[in-house]
Formats: C-alpha cells, structure tokens, sequence
C-alpha cells in the first residue's frame, strides 16, 4: 500500500513531549523490554490420515519413515486481565516415505525397486491454558467517544420568528479515539515426539508364474574292464570265433545293467520331486496401495510475550 505525501509548509511546528511512568512495579534497578515466559505447556494430539500412493504404484513393503514436525499457527486468545486462555495450534507433519514398490517375481527371487513419497499431515487443536506464570498484558481494547455542539438556526417560512430550531449540528462530526498497539503472544518449538502405528490397507494377493524350468542333468562314467582267456577255434571261412561271441554277449549284458540304473535314478528323482511339490509352495506376497495411518503428537511450547521489566 502506498500512501502519497502531504505537502510541508516552510515551518516547523514544535510538539510538546510529556514524560510518562513506566507500568511496572516500582523499584530500583533499570527498566527493559524482553520476552517473558507466560507458560511452558505440553500439547498432546491424535492424528488419523490415509496416505495413497501413487496411481499405478504396487507397494511391497515400506522400508523408512522420515519425520519432521512444522507450526503454521499458534495463536494465544485470552481476555485482559484473565488468568486463563485459548491457545490455538496448527500445522503439519511432513513425512517422507520410503518403499519398496512394482515387484517382479524371477523364479526365487523377488525383484523390486526403491521410491520414495512426501506427504505433508496437516492437524490443527484448541488447547485450555488454566494458569499463567506471568500474567500477559492486555489486549487493551480500543475507544472511540463522539461528541457534537449544539446549535440553533430558525425555523424559515410558515413558522414564528421567534421560534428556533435547536439540537446538535448534524453538519459536523466529532469524536476522540484512543488505539492501543499490544503486543502479541507468541510460541517458540522446545520438542516434539511422534508416537505412530502405520498399517498398509487394500491388500492383494499377486501370483506369478515362475518363467524359469528346473533342469536336472544325469552323468555317468563307465569304465569296462574285461580279462578273457579263451583259444580261438577255427571253425572254417563262414564261421565266427568264441571269444566274438562271449565279449558281445558283456558287452550288452553291461550296458543293459547300466541302462536300467539310470532309470531307476530318474524315476526316483521324478518322484521326489512331486512329492515336495505336494508340501513346499512358492509364497505369495500382497501388494498394498494405501497407507492407513495413526499418530499421537507430542508439542513441547513456550508461549511468550514481549514485556516492560525492571531489573534489580
């Protein structure tokens, strides 16, 4: 707001200053304005917010909770001369919110990534101040008296010359008004505690299937040692030797055992398999969206307020 300058006449006018006595207790020693404490109170309030995260956000987990406590009003209302008043609080709670959040299911492991989300908890109370330590001053109300001069003027055509109107002049307007400039209360932050009881609500269950295919792989070494002692029968240009026969006959007889071992241990494995499928499943996990949330706030204030004291 700008305000334009009267204009100033060449002379300077002289004003009359009158010493006035200071209103306090009368004693020796200076005087001096400084902040006086009027009460140190511990304020309690309950708080209940449902924080939801962002439109498309899977929430696994919440990792870490940040907290910090902010005033945007704290107000004290009290009559003058009173020793009880209304002290008004409000503010916020600013919380930053870390979690883990889209999880993705890779065969047994369970792959997330990190986000982070700040909220600002807003709450606000009125709280009873019963007593004061010392007393605050004012508010001193302001006044404003009217006051009008009376006056007598004639009456005019069709009435007596004699005869007068008279009463005050509604011509003029006239009053004192005294505005007083009080000094306001104030709060400074000593402490807050935050005691908070967070639940993850709209719960689901999400499964996926596992991309991923068990693969179990089977070796065996064989190692054939064979010591045959035989004498070979010529038994003409068609015929064939005893010692062909019988190392084809191990030959086959072996690999036939060994064949059959292998089986053996597939089908078992194949068994045991299923079998723990029966008893082990893979576990779910829920998926949240919201964030019900319950806290007791703590405010630790000094109200104080700007006062003429005398010192010694």
């Amino acid at each position: 707001m700008s305000v334009e300058p009267f204009p100033r006449t060449a002379s300077t006018h002289k004003c009359k200053a009158e010493i006035l006595q200071p209103s306090v207790p009368e004693s020796k020693g200076i005087i001096v304005k400084i902040p006086v404490l009027l009460q140190e109170i511990k304020v309690e309030i309950p708080v209940h917010a449902k924080i939801s995260f962002p439109k498309g956000e899977e929430v696994l987990e919440i990792k870490e909770i940040k907290k910090r406590l902010y005033l945007t009003q704290c107000r004290l209302i009290h009559r003058e001369g009173a020793s009880e008043g209304q002290l008004f609080i409000g503010g916020f709670v600013r919380k930053n919110i870390q979690y883990a959040s889209n999880p993705k299911e890779r065969c047994k492991d369970l792959l997330s990534s990190m986000k982070s989300l700040t909220v600002e908890v807003p709450f606000d109370c009125v709280a009873q101040i019963d007593d004061f330590i010392v007393p605050p001053v004012g508010p001193s109300s302001n006044e404003k008296d009217e006051f009008s001069y009376y006056s007598s003027q004639p009456l005019g055509h069709g009435f007596p010359e004699k005869d007068r109107l008279m009463g005050n002049d509604l011509s003029q307007f006239h009053q004192i008004s005294t505005e007083y400039f009080n000094e306001l209360p104030y709060c400074e932050l000593v402490k807050a505690e935050i005691l908070e009881i967070d639940e993850l609500i709209t719960k689901k269950i999400k499964k996926e299937d596992c991309p991923c295919e068990e693969k179990q792989e089977f070796m065996m070494e064989i190692v054939l040692g064979e010591s045959l002692e035989c004498e070979d029968i010529d038994e003409g240009d068609g015929g064939k030797s005893e010692k062909g026969l019988e190392l084809q006959d191990l030959s086959e007889k072996s690999f036939n055992e060994l064949s059959q071992i292998l089986s053996e241990e597939i089908n078992d494995y194949e068994k045991k398999r299923d079998e723990a499928k029966k008893y082990h499943k893979k576990p779910q996990h829920l998926i949240v969206s919201d964030l019900s949330e319950k806290m007791v706030v703590d405010i630790t204030l000094k109200i104080l307020q700007a006062q003429q004291v005398r010192l010694g």
